[in-house]
């Protein structure tokens, strides 16, 4: 890409979605394709390579939508009071793959979050933070030109997951690696869709390309009962009223959520992954055949 980019954007290979071609320029208000002539918008550093609107989900998302323009606020709320346990995952890969490393790294689906300033955060919706809008399903990015690639809790949200793991396979350099966060057993969460859940066995048959390193449980079992439990009382409770079901559920989860502790321990019990709310994928892609 030629042209005044974005000083954290330079180290970017792109490629034009319309055409696969990679000679694009930047301008101060767009991307152009010198091969197909497509033009893709651009506002300040944020370049957009699809239509930005925000996209609503169910009545939940559409409270927490607000929430998300307050990053660290809305960061410490879902890790006190949503029914999922952390326990710092993410933040070991990171300074294991990321921090002080060389390399180039993105975070598909990356919402508001900025888990890194050295992370490229890629969405589909224009949240502050957001480096490149795009479809999770069509990257605008080269083949082989990054060496991290996170998706967190990003491929229950797309009708078709396998495609988008293509996608980033397909930008990966050989070795370079894959974090993934997925669901198992959770509630209906609709951002704005929701549409798949995987065992351990359908997370490794999923990423069946990749060479894997780990696979982790994120939560554990009482992460996932108290978020069927905290559904189940929202939908016992609110009589099929759709805006007592959002207020019940709420209350729900603060009343609950405590309780989510006891997968600090309970979540390295030989047998929690039969119940286990989520799984964390790591794992590299292969070196291409000799």
């Amino acid at each position: 890409m030629t042209g005044a980019v974005p000083e954290r954007l330079r180290a970017l290979a792109l490629r034009c979605p319309a055409c696969r071609s990679h000679d694009l320029a930047c301008s101060a208000h767009a991307i152009e394709c010198a091969s197909c002539g497509t033009r893709y918008d651009r506002r300040g550093d944020q370049l957009r390579f699809v239509d930005s609107a925000e996209r609503a989900g169910d009545p939940l998302d559409r409270l927490k939508r607000p929430l998300k323009r307050f990053r660290r606020i809305y960061a410490a709320l879902v890790a006190l009071v949503s029914p999922l346990y952390f326990d710092g995952t993410r933040r070991r890969f990171l300074a294991r793959h990321v921090r002080g490393r060389p390399g180039l790294f993105l975070n598909v689906g990356a919402g508001n979050t900025i888990v890194d300033p050295r992370v490229i955060n890629l969405d589909a919706t224009a949240y502050d933070g957001v480096d490149v809008v795009c479809d999770a399903a069509d990257l605008p990015i080269a083949d082989a030109s990054v060496d991290v690639v996170l998706n967190v809790s990003v491929l229950e949200h797309v009708p078709d997951p396998a495609r988008v793991l293509g996608e980033i396979r397909r930008v990966l350099r050989p070795g370079g690696r894959v974090y993934t966060d997925v669901p198992f057993v959770v509630g209906y969460h609709a951002s704005p869709g929701d549409y798949t859940r995987w065992t351990h066995e359908g997370v490794l048959a999923l990423h069946r390309e990749f060479v894997t390193e780990s696979l982790v449980l994120n939560g554990g079992p009482t992460s996932a009962l108290l978020w069927v439990l905290q559904e189940w009382i929202a939908v016992t409770l609110s009589f099929g009223s759709r805006r007592l079901h959002t207020a019940v559920y709420l209350a729900a989860m603060l009343a609950t959520f405590p309780l989510k502790f006891l997968d600090a321990g309970l979540k390295h019990l030989p047998h929690a992954r039969h119940i286990s709310s989520c799984f964390i994928y790591v794992g590299r892609k292969p070196a291409p055949p000799a």
